[in-house]
């Protein structure tokens, strides 16, 4: 049966004295409603006068709360930076946006701060007020550094060997000196580097202005449901609606930041041209004669080029440096291979000399191209990484916490408080934690969760992530040796290929596909369960206006809020 609260309560109230004894709340009630007492009917009480149904709200009230919220969500949503033909990669990175945005704000972060750092360093290169010429040293490094933030944005195989792909990469970026596919032209690989360059910004997504114009759309009606809520004290709806835009607060500075983190028009077009650059720098070391003269040309012996021995195994030779795209955030424990040759050029070079580093042309480039002895290669992780994660903790804590303020207490004054129970404020009633602000802390705490994860995981395997845990593909073995029929069917044969995979995965594999995605699949439909029940009124029911989920609830007020608002 559906509810109207108003009748029920005009029963109750005005109702028998034996319904009005059977209903009343006698137990204990916080904050404003200790004095009145009178008008508070027992959440039995309600399931009996009033039904157990739901009160949904009406096509008016509903309608607004879509043209107020709901609308500019999604206008910020079709704004994020997905892939082009990707459906299945689009999905799982909505789900992981919307689903783990702590994890999701910290890479984008770390992205961000990585290219500013490029930025800065070739600012550094040059005197203040000089401005040099194109085609000077300073367009080429520019140039290299730019490549390097794109590659930031891709993640390498993870079988390649760490020290030797991070000397391979800085020799292909930064490297004048040594030829192509066995070019003698010197200038060859810089020319290279300028014409990907080139192509790379002139393919690049803009997009600033529409994702500008869709957050100011999503401030406006932050700015407008703050306006109503201060206007019409006494109506829960308006609160409830504001409580909702800050909810996905985070959402605008997400859509932001991944705008500065553009990705390429083309993912999959970009990596292959990243992968054919490092590919041919990698043949050009190979032959003798190329090596012999670069060699001489940068006065360099055969002692500095010992880790070139592995170039000619097979996992450099399939020309796949880099095999997926993991910018804005979309790929778990994407560190990139950007910071950890800044580091080395920084610590190697650019520390001692400062401002107009690149002055020293020849011996700026030989430092770059040899780097500084870092023993975990292109694994290498910065502690200072915890800055962005803990600000984008902060960022959703103080967006879902001001929605859980708003919602833990669901008042007819919108009075303030988290805990009800550890807070001196006085609170108007129903004091507590219900459906909504539940929804709320659930949301927070396995986004939370899921970061977590994320972290422990890769605090424990960043060190060796291509070996398989010995006991992953052991129980693979021994189900499949228990699961041995006698004629195979396609479901068996798929129950092969599944051991088959079992037994080639990393333990991040399985992490990823069996704990951290399907959470985040299932947090995304949680945070859409709740736009919507909010939307339409389906936490208007006895259980949910009782706020049941702690001690201090159990009881719903029937007091109108003229009768707190006299009071003040």
């Amino acid at each position: 049966m559906r509810p109207d609260f108003e009748t029920c309560a005009s029963q109750f109230l005005n109702g028998s004295s034996s319904i009005y004894s059977q209903y009343v709340y006698n137990g204990h009630i916080y904050g404003a409603a200790k004095s009145t007492r009178s008008v508070t009917i027992s959440l039995q009480g309600c399931r009996d006068l009033c039904g157990t149904g739901t009160q949904y709200y009406s096509w008016q009230d509903a309608s607004n709360t879509i043209t107020t919220w709901v609308l500019p969500i999604i206008g910020l949503l079709v704004q994020a930076p997905f892939e082009s033909n990707q459906a299945w990669q689009t999905f799982l990175a909505l789900c992981r946006w919307s689903g783990s945005p702590i994890a999701a704000m910290s890479y984008i972060f770390w992205n961000i701060k990585v290219t500013g750092k490029c930025a800065l360093m070739i600012d550094m290169a040059t005197k203040y007020d000089e401005y040099p010429a194109p085609g000077s040293d300073f367009s080429a490094m520019r140039d290299s550094l730019y490549i390097l933030c794109v590659m930031n944005q891709y993640t390498p195989k993870i079988s390649l060997p760490s020290i030797e792909a991070e000397r391979l990469l800085r020799l292909a970026l930064f490297s004048n000196m040594l030829p192509v596919c066995g070019s003698s032209d010197k200038e060859s690989l810089k020319d290279r580097r300028a014409e990907l360059a080139q192509s790379f910004r002139e393919g690049r997504k803009k997009g600033v202005v529409p994702v500008f114009i869709s957050f100011l759309w999503f401030v406006f009606a932050l700015a407008l449901t703050v306006q109503l809520s201060f206007s019409e004290i006494g109506g829960n709806q308006t609160a409830h609606n504001l409580a909702l835009g800050l909810l996905v607060g985070w959402l605008p500075i997400l859509i932001m930041a991944s705008t500065v983190d553009r990705n390429q028009a083309s993912a999959d077009a970009i990596r292959e041209k990243l992968n054919s650059l490092i590919d041919d720098a990698r043949t050009a070391l190979l032959d003798p004669k190329v090596l012999a003269e670069y060699m001489q040309d940068t006065r360099t012996t055969e002692d500095d080029f010992t880790w070139m021995k592995c170039l000619h195994d097979n996992v450099f030779k399939e020309g796949n440096f880099f095999v997926g795209f993991g910018g804005q955030g979309r790929m778990h424990w994407h560190y990139g291979v950007a910071h950890p040759l800044l580091c080395g050029m920084e610590s190697k070079f650019m520390a001692a000399y400062g401002r107009d580093w690149l002055h020293y042309g020849f011996a700026a480039r030989l430092a770059i191209v040899v780097g500084s002895r870092n023993v975990n290669g292109l694994k290498m992780f910065d502690p200072r990484m915890a800055w962005q994660i803990s600000s984008s903790l902060i960022i959703v804590l103080g967006s879902v916490g001001g929605a859980f303020v708003l919602s833990c207490n669901p008042s007819r004054r919108g009075s303030i408080g988290i805990l009800a129970d550890m807070c001196t404020e006085v609170f108007t009633p129903t004091v507590g934690l219900g459906c909504r602000s539940g929804g709320y802390l659930v949301y927070f705490l396995i986004a939370v969760g899921l970061l977590s994860v994320e972290l422990v995981v890769w605090w424990l395997t960043h060190e060796r992530t291509h070996a398989s845990p010995h006991y992953i593909p052991r129980i693979a073995r021994r189900l499949k040796e228990q699961f041995k029929p006698d004629h195979e069917s396609s479901a068996v044969r798929k129950v092969h290929r599944l051991f088959a995979w079992f037994t080639t995965s990393t333990f991040r594999d399985i992490v990823r596909n069996f704990v951290l995605r399907p959470g985040e699949v299932a947090n995304a439909i949680w945070l859409i369960y709740i736009i919507c029940a909010q939307t339409f009124g389906a936490y208007q029911t006895c259980d949910c206006m009782a706020s049941n989920w702690s001690y201090q609830g159990g009881y719903i007020d029937f007091q109108t809020s003229a009768a707190y608002n006299c009071r003040i």
